[in-house]
């Protein structure tokens, strides 16, 4: 198989392998080998979505199943990066505030993480999904009276839009903006976050794109809006073909860390949410 070479961009984002992975030619753990990329070997993200990430690895092009791929976090401020999980080891750099780390490992309170291709420790504390620190909002209504919420914490969106998941509850918000400034409800869904081992991200995101598709050999979903990386908004599972729902599970915590929404859902956001939307998730 010949395999072109790629031109590297200075946005490039990268991850790092977390055991020996197979770079296979399509989403699927029956697509052909193309190489064995070693543990602990940096690889180019191209796209994400749901469970396969494409990437670059010496200039060959594929695809990994991101179970094995280092977890992107940022600090909320600036904090440095420990030769050892003890704030009295060496500082090997300061990471300034809302950088982006590779997290290859959790101890307790302490991260092993890469920074521009540094290995150390940062007190996970100091990491969030998002970039903000914790404790942002007053949360006392977020899981009772999502509309007091947004509107009691002055929630700011750049559209005339804004998302909320509540994670517990398993339920996306869709409000408008009234003409008096304050968000007005329009939808409540039911919807399947992140399983414990591949958890939906928390924070505040904008919606930056979107996919009429995405899947494997195994599923596809449709109506995808991102929310940062590979996290997503989308439909419940369909087969591979996109032609019959596989799973409409609804409530439940199962997924690879998108959100699933019934399909006329998924479609509504698709259709209707702008480029930049504020979403808020917890």
């Amino acid at each position: 198989m010949t395999m072109k070479n790629y031109k590297r961009e200075s946005n490039s984002i990268y991850k790092y392998t977390l055991a020996n992975l197979n770079l296979r030619s399509s989403k699927s753990t029956s697509g052909d080998i193309i190489t064995v990329i070693p543990q602990g070997s940096k690889v180019e993200i191209l796209d994400g979505a749901e469970d396969w990430y494409e990437v670059i690895y010496n200039n060959q092009r594929g695809y990994v199943y991101n179970q094995y791929l280092s977890k992107t976090k940022y600090t909320w401020t600036d904090v440095f990066l420990r030769s050892f999980p003890t704030s009295e080891s060496n500082s090997v750099a300061l990471v300034p505030d809302k950088s982006m780390v590779q997290v290859l490992s959790s101890n307790g309170d302490w991260d092993h993480v890469i920074f521009n291709d540094k290995e150390g420790y940062i007190f996970n504390y100091f990491l969030s999904d998002d970039g903000n620190p914790p404790g942002g909002y007053d949360f006392e209504y977020f899981k009772t009276d999502m509309t007091r919420f947004v509107n009691d914490n002055n929630i700011k969106s750049p559209t005339n839009n804004l998302i909320t998941t509540d994670l517990e509850n398993k339920i996306t918000y869709i409000f408008k903006k009234g003409d008096n400034k304050l968000w007005i409800l329009l939808y409540k869904w039911s919807c399947t976050v992140g399983k414990p081992e591949t958890p939906t991200i928390k924070g505040t995101f904008y919606v930056t794109g979107r996919k009429p598709y995405f899947g494997s050999d195994s599923y596809r979903v449709k109506y995808a809006t991102r929310i940062r990386g590979s996290y997503y908004y989308h439909s419940v599972l369909f087969n591979a073909q996109g032609t019959e729902i596989i799973n409409d599970t609804l409530g439940a915590a199962l997924s690879h860390g998108c959100i699933r929404l019934a399909v006329e859902n998924a479609q509504w956001i698709y259709d209707n949410i702008l480029d930049t939307t504020t979403i808020i998730i917890n």
